[in-house]
């Protein structure tokens, strides 16, 4: 993809969120900002996973997520989630979280979520869409300011208008 077509796609993105599932007692959890409501009646949601994490393999298994948006302030969240495998660490050790209706990880001092079950999934090249039926939710912090994609751009980043999200090492996103 060219740097330009690149600049607008990063510009497409929204809300920063972290997704979250389990399977067999092993939770996941990612950063994701391909996120979007899909309809309103029924409520369904669009969610898309790289096919480099960890969540996505989990997701793929367990069929179900919980999707919890940012807020400005939970900077951190984005390295922690988004720039370290949990192949490799424990993300949720140290971080308060419930199990779910669906048995998917939710994060206590996000600004609010939603979990649902995938109802069908759609590959679409690096990444595959989920839509998602929420089964539960609750906004937590109604006037907290949500952390926008352009914000993470920022963070590290020497031309966030130019560059992807995320950093490639050897061609290939880090895996979650």
């Amino acid at each position: 993809m060219s740097r330009e077509l690149r600049a607008v796609f990063d510009r497409l993105d929204t809300t920063a969120c972290v997704v979250t599932t389990a399977c067999e007692d092993e939770p996941a959890g990612c950063l994701v900002t391909y996120v979007t409501g899909a309809s309103l009646d029924p409520a369904r949601l669009l969610v898309l996973t790289s096919h480099e994490n960890l969540t996505h393999e989990l997701v793929e298994r367990s069929g179900v997520v919980a999707v919890h948006p940012l807020a400005r302030g939970q900077q951190d969240w984005i390295r922690h989630f988004g720039f370290q495998s949990g192949r490799d660490v424990d993300k949720f050790a140290g971080l308060g979280w419930t199990t779910g209706e669906t048995g998917a990880p939710i994060l206590q001092d996000a600004l609010g979520y939603l979990e649902g079950r995938v109802l069908a999934s759609l590959d679409c090249g690096d990444h595959t869409a989920r839509l998602v039926e929420p089964v539960a939710g609750a906004l937590r912090a109604a006037d907290a300011v949500p952390l926008r994609a352009w914000d993470v751009y920022a963070l590290g980043e020497d031309d966030p208008r130019s560059r992807s999200l995320f950093p490639r090492k050897s061609g290939r996103p880090a895996g979650s």
